[in-house]
């Protein structure tokens, strides 16, 4: 059984990579994680111990899967025929300030609000990789 120092109360502690127990012992404020909570994308957890789980003692805590960094990165690159394109994010209430975005460089342009990604149509062929949509 290894042996990892934490801030706070011993307590014993799965590494789910290795499915092994791991003893967790105070020392500093070094903190090595030690709880049956999921982690949220922000890496949110409570100590067995944290008053802030009050919250949850009637319910398990319900932590999306899908973040939001992964879905806009599955979305395919828009084909743009000019060498600049504006995004709104969709407009309207549902859409963001209206951004620019210059194409000239063989690069991939992203919106810096919504992170929709656009690339100058005759860039295409440095992209092979890359999934398009038009």
């Amino acid at each position: 059984m290894a042996t990892i120092w934490r801030l706070g109360r011993q307590c014993l502690s799965p590494i789910v990579a290795r499915g092994e127990w791991i003893r967790v012992r105070t020392l500093s404020a070094a903190a090595v994680y030690c709880s049956s909570d999921k982690v949220t994308h922000t890496g949110q957890a409570f100590a067995d111990d944290d008053y802030r789980k009050v919250r949850f003692i009637d319910r398990t805590k319900q932590v999306n899967d899908q973040f939001a960094i992964d879905l806009v990165a599955e979305e395919p690159i828009a084909l743009v025929h000019d060498n600049h394109i504006w995004c709104n994010g969709g407009g309207l209430a549902l859409g963001h300030p209206k951004v620019y975005i210059n194409l000239d460089k063989p690069e991939i342009g992203v919106c810096g609000y919504c992170g929709k990604r656009f690339l100058e149509s005759k860039h295409k062929d440095h992209f092979n990789n890359e999934k398009f949509l038009n």
